[in-house]
């Protein structure tokens, strides 16, 4: 339980990013670095006040796993913040939340959990409600959003999936190698880009300390220490609360305004990801199980 409200936590931090993130003067790829390196800060100081002990170096398959997830949750970031210019905070979320059902669709293969049927239809209705979300959008929803979007959301399985086999490396260690294993990958891609030299409005500071204290460093350790004994499921399903709480926050506070198709298509993503992590009865399940093997 503990580690689910740490999760939850975490959640809802990072409903709040995507508001943040649109009050600060920079492009989406020096928000990312410096939300990062900020966040990296704070995790390194933590590390050091609370005197944890190094153990990464006695677990080194774990810590290779750990600096892929780094790596993933880096570029997924760089994918969303650019979807946030092109799309709006809600519908980037959104897309970005059809991770989690790749996470649904890998867990059978990766993590030996069972497939079920409400899984495959919650797969399918989160399939039709991304349809809904793209094919209804209006002239401001364009393809490069869609394809960051949707980028991001590939890349949230690869973190989740390396994420979760690197267990033996826990709590603040855990998230401070992915952090550094980030912040690495989203530097690269900085000097690449040729935006290297960031310089920041003093209007932004407040909320880009937002985003690295709170939004990336206290969240990101909430996030990693909650999901590390939690199912994949639960953690795909859980995390709709997110994308849920970013569609309501970013039309209250940014006005940002949905078609009736698309708040359909975002029921059927929603709805869809949390049929499929439900239980079903027992004799239901027994019912069906019967039925596909006859």
């Amino acid at each position: 339980m503990q580690n689910t409200l740490k999760y939850l936590a975490s959640l809802f931090i990072f409903g709040f990013n995507g508001i943040f993130a649109s009050y600060v003067d920079a492009t989406s790829a020096q928000i990312v670095f410096l939300r990062v390196l900020i966040g990296t800060v704070v995790l390194l100081v933590a590390f050091a006040v609370c005197r944890k002990p190094v153990t990464c170096l006695e677990h080194k398959r774990a810590l290779g796993f750990l600096a892929l997830s780094g790596a993933a949750m880096g570029l997924q970031w760089l994918l969303l913040f650019e979807a946030f210019n092109h799309i709006g905070v809600g519908m980037a979320t959104l897309l970005n939340y059809c991770g989690p059902i790749i996470v649904i669709a890998l867990a059978p293969f990766v993590f030996k959990e069972r497939m079920t049927w409400n899984k495959v239809v919650g797969i399918m209705v989160v399939v039709g409600g991304v349809l809904l979300l793209n094919g209804s959008a209006s002239g401001s929803l364009d393809l490069v959003g869609i394809a960051c979007g949707l980028g991001a959301a590939a890349l949230y399985a690869v973190m989740v999936t390396f994420s979760k086999k690197a267990s033996a490396i826990k709590g603040l260690e855990n998230t401070v190698i992915q952090m550094l294993s980030g912040l690495t990958v989203v530097f690269i891609v900085l000097i690449i880009k040729g935006e290297a030299n960031v310089s920041l409005p003093l209007h932004s500071v407040p909320a880009m300390l937002e985003l690295g204290i709170l939004g990336t460093g206290a969240a990101c350790l909430l996030y990693f220490s909650g999901i590390g004994t939690m199912k994949a499921q639960t953690v795909a399903v859980l995390g709709y609360l997110e994308p849920l709480g970013a569609v309501v926050l970013s039309a209250l506070i940014l006005g940002e305004a949905m078609t009736w198709l698309q708040l359909l298509g975002a029921a059927c993503v929603i709805g869809g990801a949390c049929m499929a992590q439900m239980r079903l009865p027992e004799a239901l399940r027994q019912k069906m199980q019967r039925q596909a093997t006859a």
